[in-house]
């Protein structure tokens, strides 16, 4: 009995130990790669809001920057890149209530983005991401940009995640 609580403290220990230990951050992102790239993203959606082009960009380097495992730096100087380009944009009913009265409304954005390694000169990868928010319709154009924020905020995680993790 006292050998089996011996076998079991140390099993329970050892695993106490090594808990902590792994973590997902960097873990896809090759040794060479320690700066990179974010130029203007590229709004090829014809949805006629070009704010848009450089709200993504910004959240992109604002959320690259905290996450630290890059840094972000010019293009000409990067050792990688990450383009996006806005594919298209949806806004489209969600919500009807009796009456077939619209109440809700999504917000879509689909985007492309292509991560380089430009020290190997190779493709990466190249995903499709799409994100969205619903908004009340009551809320107008207000709401759908709100919505639309919300949207590109995810995308942005999304994106961030897809380079830092691989996934």
């Amino acid at each position: 009995m006292q050998k089996n609580r011996s076998i079991i403290f140390s099993v329970l220990a050892a695993l106490a130990l090594f808990s902590g230990c792994y973590s997902f951050t960097g873990a896809s992102i090759p040794a060479h790669l320690k700066t990179m790239g974010i130029p203007l993203a590229t709004d090829n959606s014809g949805f006629g809001r070009s704010e848009m082009r450089q709200e993504i960009t910004t959240m992109l380097v604002e959320k690259f920057t905290r996450e630290g495992s890059l840094q972000v730096r010019d293009r000409s100087v990067s050792d990688a890149l990450l383009d996006v380009t806005i594919t298209r944009i949806a806004d489209e009913p969600v919500a009807v209530k009796a009456g077939e009265e619209l109440t809700r409304k999504r917000a879509t954005i689909f985007v492309q983005a292509v991560y380089r390694d430009m020290k190997q000169q190779k493709l990466i990868w190249d995903r499709n991401f799409q994100q969205y928010a619903d908004y009340d319709v009551n809320a107008g154009l207000e709401g759908l940009n709100t919505a639309i924020r919300n949207a590109e905020e995810k995308l942005a995680e999304d994106i961030l995640l897809g380079v830092i993790s691989n996934w």
